[in-house]
């Protein structure tokens, strides 16, 4: 089956490395759209491990025009049984253009499941599955969502910082500096801990959801007899994270313990210009600050401890808001410099490496 992950903007290189990573496979990359080739235990897999994908649905095609949509070849008895469901269009402007859209969409399905003597209803409340319709600016991906909701918003994020951001961007902004499993890395300026907990989960292989999630797919006949086949668990994980705050480090800990991921993650409430008194000269491979308005005085302090504590050839990633202009430290050359927007929000990174 062809399997289609929907990402938020600047995702598509990620996600594509994550389906390799995960299920060693190679994926093609569209705008907002990641699509591959797997088995129902695959699909499975991504679903529970991906943290760069918003949602993951069964492809049931892709169309230039939505007039062109044609269900008649599929066979509904894999996907339905007595089942309701819902449309649902996104990335097109208007209420009024999506609820034509969805209206169209479900005349389509209903038409083709009569064909085949099957029962299906609408049920805009609690339906068994969500028939997903996404334009991406040039297509139309339609799927079923194996999920039945969104995925980068974590359920570990109970306590929460309001310079927070979703999943899905903590583990963007991880993986951005170059971690991997095996690597030392210090979060400073943890927050909610969301970039810790991301990072963690990835080198640990630790689902990212519960398997007692009430996830759509497990109503769906086409997954009656796959089983979620997990990661092997690695246990080779060194995150410190730290903060000046205590109430962002309780925070931090308590979404660490619900991620599941509090052993993998070393929490610490330690002032910045204490940092080098606490950990080892050049300990870290990865090194990185989200730095909010009131700390951006603090700058040249991060850079004279991140000379001591980071080690020659490591990164070091900044995170800033848009407006904010800094100077490269003499020992370090600018790797790269970009903008991300999510949200209303827009987050400037400068990627350094240590020379």
């Amino acid at each position: 089956m062809k399997i289609v992950a929907l990402v938020n903007s600047g995702m598509e290189e990620v996600c594509k490395q994550e389906v390799k990573e995960i299920l060693n496979l190679t994926a093609k990359a569209y705008p907002h759209v990641v699509e591959c080739e797997a088995s129902a235990e695959q699909a499975l897999r991504l679903l529970y491990h991906g943290q760069s994908m918003r949602r993951i649905i069964v492809s049931l095609g892709k169309y230039k025009n939505i007039d062109d949509i044609d269900f008649n070849h599929m066979h509904w008895k894999d996907f339905i049984s007595n089942s309701s469901f819902k449309v649902e269009v996104e990335n097109v402007k208007g209420i009024e253009n999506r609820l034509a859209l969805a209206k169209k969409v479900a005349g389509k399905v209903f038409a083709a499941v009569e064909k085949q003597k099957l029962s299906l209803a609408i049920d805009l409340k609690k339906p068994h599955f969500l028939l997903i319709v996404y334009f991406n600016g040039e297509e139309y991906f339609i799927g079923l969502d194996l999920a039945g909701e969104e995925l980068h918003s974590r359920a570990y994020r109970v306590f929460t910082h309001s310079a927070s951001c979703k999943g899905d961007l903590g583990f963007y902004f991880a993986r951005k500096t170059g971690y991997q499993s095996g690597n030392n890395l210090l979060v400073g300026f943890v927050k909610d801990g969301v970039i810790a907990i991301e990072a963690a989960l990835f080198a640990s292989r630790i689902p990212v959801h519960s398997i007692n999630t009430s996830f759509s797919y497990k109503k769906l006949p086409l997954f009656s007899s796959a089983k979620y086949q997990p990661l092997t668990s690695n246990h080779n994980v060194s995150i410190a994270a730290v903060d000046d705050s205590t109430g962002n480090i309780t925070a931090a800990r308590k979404n660490a313990q619900i991620a599941g991921v509090r052993k993998y993650v070393n929490l610490q409430k330690i002032l910045l210009d204490e940092l080098s008194g606490a950990f080892h000269e050049h300990e870290f491979d990865q090194i990185l600050f989200q730095v909010t308005t009131k700390d951006e005085d603090k700058l040249n302090e991060i850079y004279h401890q991140v000379k001591y504590l980071l080690k020659p050839k490591g990164t070091l990633l900044l995170i800033g808001r848009e407006s904010w202009e800094i100077s490269t430290p003499s020992f370090c050359k600018l790797v790269s410099e970009e903008k991300v927007e999510r949200g209303g929000n827009t987050y400037k990174l400068w990627l350094m490496q240590k020379k």
